[in-house]
């Protein structure tokens, strides 16, 4: 995994959903503990402007799903 990748994704995702320190911790381990996992989630983020649709963040959804 490209550690530079992973950072960037944090990053993004914990600025734009205003994360806690546990919410990214939480997050920077289910997303370094499988590659395609991470992958799956950093396409889908970086898409996510494209597939907003009807007001309703998809992403989010998912984030919340990830952080339980």
């Amino acid at each position: 995994m490209d550690m530079g990748r992973l950072s960037l994704a944090l990053k993004m995702i914990s600025e734009e959903y205003k994360l806690s320190d546990a919410e990214i911790s939480i997050l920077s381990h289910r997303m370094m503990a499988d590659d395609v996992e991470f992958e799956r989630i950093w396409e889908l983020y970086k898409n996510k402007a494209r597939k907003f649709s009807g007001g309703v963040d998809r992403f989010k959804e998912l984030l919340l799903e990830l952080l339980r």
